[in-house]
């Protein structure tokens, strides 16, 4: 597999998608960032909130505020990765190259995942960027010597290269990489998005924390109300657990999908 895993390297890191991805993540991780880290800063001056920036929850919401954009990024360099292969006829001499398609898939799988962790860091790295001058305007503090707020920060990357297997699933299981595209574009952007913020205004706590996003936020242990938090979120262990589900679900069945399918 490390033979299939360094081609997926070298074929990803080839293409223009992966830093221009790269790029977005950064600059969009920023602006997602400052949503609430301002909606924090107006509520002090406002006298709603005391010392925000002293609040873990509020700033894990900042440090992955990002990670509501960043995931679907990461999951549409899935969906094209594999969606080209189909589209340019390229999987045909994957497929000699590595004639055993479970080991070829996982090989896709660790490089993707690879690049999702790097995706992730990136946003990360944006989000603790956007909280230092709200942090120093507020005399808070960033509180990275606590456990609680690492543990949030190393998820919130895990939670990002978990989406490029999605992507990868909604790849392999619909071979059109245009039709996939929008697909994975309406669910991530439309669909999941809307029934997660009925779920949140209707407080029906035990159904948003079944959602990825909702999921999202009870593992990375989020509180803002801009991002949709629960009110009641599972335990941060629990909730990895679904979105992990929700993740890799998709991926294997891509994979036994496309192990016993023809390449036409």
């Amino acid at each position: 597999m490390s033979g299939a895993l360094r081609a997926e390297l070298r074929r990803i890191s080839t293409t223009k998608l992966w830093w221009i991805t790269l790029i977005c993540i950064f600059v969009l991780s920023a602006g997602y960032a400052a949503l609430p880290a301002s909606v924090a800063l107006l509520q002090s001056r406002a006298g709603v909130a005391t010392s925000p920036f002293a609040d873990p929850g509020i700033l894990r919401s900042v440090y992955n505020g990002g990670n509501v954009l960043s995931r679907i990024l990461a999951m549409v360099v899935g969906i094209v990765a594999i969606g080209s292969e189909y589209r340019y006829g390229t999987v045909a001499s994957s497929y000699l190259a590595t004639p055993r398609r479970v080991r070829m898939f996982l090989g896709k799988a660790g490089a993707l995942l690879i690049f999702g962790v790097i995706y992730g860091i990136t946003s990360v790295a944006a989000g603790i960027a956007v909280a230092v001058p709200f942090v120093s305007a507020s005399n808070g503090s960033l509180l990275l010597d606590q456990p609680e707020i690492w543990r949030s920060i190393i998820l919130g990357v895990c939670s990002i290269a978990l989406w490029t297997m999605i992507g990868m699933g909604i790849g392999i299981l619909i071979k059109s990489m245009s039709v996939a595209l929008v697909v994975g574009v309406l669910l991530g952007f439309l669909v999941e998005p809307i029934i997660s913020v009925v779920f949140f205004l209707n407080r029906w706590d035990q159904l948003l924390n079944l959602m990825p996003s909702g999921a999202t936020n009870a593992m990375l242990e989020i509180t803002s109300p801009v991002l949709f938090a629960a009110h009641h979120p599972t335990p941060w262990w629990l909730a990895g657990m679904i979105l992990a589900t929700w993740c890799l679900l998709p991926a294997i069945a891509g994979m036994l999908s496309a192990v016993r399918r023809d390449v036409a």
